[in-house]
């Protein structure tokens, strides 16, 4: 029976030992783009909020952070060095769509001092360029990779504004309007993937990415009542991934 065993272990390791040499590092680029869900996550971040004004020029939420999340986009190219078998590094940029969609469910009307109703939609729309440096760990399985990932992000703002297809009091609105956010935006992200190659020496993959930021949100000069959140993403990303060299299986 131990002889059964050990002759086993050197069967599976003679095959890993092969189909690790099939496996070379080398460096690739990946285009990739998904859909984006992102929201404002925080404990301070309230539920529901109101509209301040009662024109469209001047329309504003009053907290516009949120935990519901919107819908976006991202689209990105990561240069990928992979070391061995199981371990890669590279360097990426994206653009990005974060935000949240805001919960307004009244309008405060000065001249009548009362709430009156608010039905439609208004977001936070957030743009960012954004720097990652992801660390990929693989698991080889017979023809493809199964892979956890985690690094670190910077983005730049390219432009935050709140919208909003409303309707209050039977009045139908549409506004737009330029919100303070964060210049810069540091952050973390971690998620998982599948790799599936071609002969052609290159791979398409499809992963999952949640992303969020570490600093101090814009919410906090709020005055007088601060918001404490942070930008937060969940994206589903499909993308194509070519080697420079024979990097793949």
């Amino acid at each position: 029976m131990l002889k059964n065993i050990v002759l086993l272990q050197l069967i599976i390791l003679s095959i890993t030992t092969v189909y690790a040499q099939e496996i070379e590092k080398g460096l690739s680029f990946s285009l990739k783009s998904g859909i984006t869900f992102a929201n404002m996550y925080g404990p301070d971040v309230p539920s529901e909020t109101f509209l301040n004004s009662t024109t469209p020029e001047t329309f504003y939420a009053n907290h516009p952070a949120s935990d519901d999340f919107k819908t976006g986009f991202n689209l990105g190219i990561i240069a990928d060095f992979r070391i061995n078998r199981f371990l890669s590094i590279g360097l990426g940029a994206s653009y990005i769509q974060k935000g949240a969609q805001i919960n307004a469910t009244e309008s405060w009307n000065s001249s009548l001092q009362l709430y009156e109703s608010v039905k439609g939609e208004i977001y936070w729309n957030q743009n960012f360029w954004t720097l990652e440096m992801p660390i990929t760990l693989y698991i080889p399985l017979k023809s493809s990779d199964f892979y956890i990932q985690a690094g670190f992000f910077k983005g730049f703002l390219i432009k935050s504004e709140e919208t909003g297809d409303i309707s209050i009091s039977g009045s139908d609105y549409e506004y737009t309007r330029d919100r303070h956010a964060n210049e810069t935006e540091p952050g973390f992200f971690v998620g998982c993937g599948y790799l599936y190659p071609f002969k052609n020496g290159g791979n398409i993959f499809a992963e999952v990415l949640w992303s969020r930021s570490i600093i101090q949100s814009p919410g906090s000069d709020m005055i007088p009542n601060p918001q404490y959140y942070y930008n937060q993403t969940v994206s589903i990303n499909f993308g194509y991934r070519y080697y420079i060299r024979n990097g793949d299986k």
